[in-house]
């Protein structure tokens, strides 16, 4: 059953990074993406199949993890006998609030006490999701793992997350899968099912690029790393078309990389997602 329940995530995992193309580039079908959706379908014992199909047409996560003993779906606690179920993993079990199907995952990647707009009395628009210590004008990266890796230290520096490196570790798993760069030279590496905090992410930008298999074959210019917490999946797709849309104009592209301190980033990125990002 341990098997099935791997399908089940990597399925869920497809689904998003399929759902997270046609948040960014709508007009291009991913065929290879679909195959490996329909392939891993039909895989699964047809009623486990059924019940995924089900439960993904009510939540945005069909299979969540335990996290504290409870769903990270619902955020309800669970019998401490079936948590012990679900960590067997002999069968498919199921939250019995929600309905969703549980897992149970060693060391969850996690997020410090929320701080995204803690300085700011009202957070709206941009301000929810990040901060100016967040933004890096210069990266020293050279590649891929390096720019994941330096933002995700960024991160861990001002206390927004814990443990860097099992954050890049898992960011570069979901970059195998298939690459989050999109056209224009950006690109959105991310982490999901953190555990704790809220939606938040950093900015990095490299003015000569950075090699990230975008579809266009373009170098990378403009780097945001996301971490996810399981509540929020839903709404980082938003957020993600939002912010495609904004960086998708030249102007608002060239804007942020003559940006010099993290201080004008950020303003500048406030300004830009004003309408896009309300």
């Amino acid at each position: 059953m341990k098997h099935v329940l791997n399908q089940l995530i990597q399925l869920q995992e497809l689904n998003f990074a399929l759902a997270e193309h046609m948040a960014t580039n709508p007009r291009t079908p991913l065929k290879q993406l679909q195959e490996s959706i329909a392939e891993l379908m039909e895989g699964l014992p047809p009623e486990i199949g059924q019940r995924y199909g089900l439960l993904q047409k009510r939540f945005p996560l069909a299979v969540v993890p335990v996290v504290h003993g409870g769903c990270a779906g619902c955020g309800l606690s669970v019998p401490v006998a079936l948590v012990n179920e679900v960590r067997a993993a002999e069968q498919i079990r199921a939250c019995p609030h929600c309905g969703r199907i549980l897992y149970y995952q060693e060391g969850l990647a996690k997020q410090s006490a929320p701080r995204v707009g803690s300085k700011r009395p009202v957070r709206a628009g941009i301000a929810r999701f990040s901060a100016s210590e967040l933004m890096l004008p210069k990266l020293a990266a050279t590649n891929r793992e390096e720019a994941i890796g330096e933002l995700s230290k960024l991160m861990a520096t001002y206390q927004f997350i814990e443990e860097p490196a099992a954050l890049t570790e898992l960011a570069l798993r979901r970059e195998a899968m298939i690459s989050t760069a999109v056209e224009h030279g950006l690109a959105f590496p991310h982490v999901r099912n953190v555990e704790g905090g809220s939606l938040t992410f950093a900015l990095g930008l490299k003015e000569s690029g950075i090699k990230f298999d975008a579809p266009d074959g373009h170098l990378t210019k403009i780097i945001f790393f996301i971490v996810i917490p399981t509540p929020a999946s839903a709404f980082y797709l938003r957020l993600l078309a939002g912010l495609v849309r904004t960086f998708g104009e030249t102007e608002a592209r060239n804007t942020l990389l003559k940006c010099q301190t993290p201080s004008e980033i950020w303003k500048a990125l406030t300004d830009l997602t004003r309408e896009t990002i309300p």
